[in-house]
C-alpha cells in the first residue's frame, strides 16, 4: 500500500469524521498554524534565501501566520500544554483539538458541528464542552 501521492488508495477504516486516520497517523502529532509559523520562521531564519522553495515557504508563513491564535512560541507552548492535560484526560482527541484551534472554533454549537466527534463524547454533558472551548481561548493572543 502507498502512503503518499494522489493515487493512494483509501484504507475502508480510514474515516475523519470518526478519529479514523489510519495507520500513517497512528502516533502522529497535529499541529497547529501557530506551531507551523514558529517552524517556518525559525526555518527561515536559518536558511534564509538558500530555501529551494523559498516562495512556497513564505506563502505557508503567510496563511499560517493570518490564521493563529498565538502571538508567539510562549503562547503556543501554554495552549499546548493546556491541551495536552485535556488529551491525557480523555477530554478530547489531538486531532480534534487541532481541528478546533486551526479552524478558530469557539463555541459549542459549531464544535459540534463541525467536528462530528464530539457530539458522542459531549452527549447529556451541557456546557462542558463550551467551558473547554472558552478555557481555550483565553489563551488565545489578542
Amino acid at each position: 500500500r502507498r502512503c503518499a501521492g494522489p493515487h493512494r488508495r483509501m484504507d475502508s477504516k480510514e474515516d475523519a469524521s470518526q478519529l479514523k486516520l489510519g495507520e500513517e497517523f497512528k502516533d502522529a502529532r497535529c499541529l497547529w498554524n501557530a506551531e507551523v509559523a514558529v517552524i517556518l520562521e525559525q526555518l527561515m531564519g536559518r536558511a534564509g534565501n538558500k530555501l529551494k522553495s523559498l516562495a512556497m515557504v513564505e506563502d505557508t508563513l503567510a496563511y499560517v501566520t493570518k490564521f493563529k491564535n498565538f502571538r508567539n512560541k510562549a503562547d503556543v507552548q501554554e495552549a499546548r500544554k493546556f491541551a495536552a492535560e485535556e488529551i491525557e484526560k480523555g477530554v478530547i482527541e489531538g486531532f480534534e483539538m487541532a481541528v478546533i484551534n486551526n479552524c478558530g472554533i469557539l463555541n459549542e454549537e459549531e464544535a459540534m458541528e463541525l467536528i462530528p466527534t464530539l457530539n458522542d463524547k459531549f452527549q447529556n454533558r451541557e456546557g462542558e464542552l463550551q467551558d473547554f472551548l472558552d478555557q481555550l481561548t483565553e489563551r488565545f493572543s489578542e
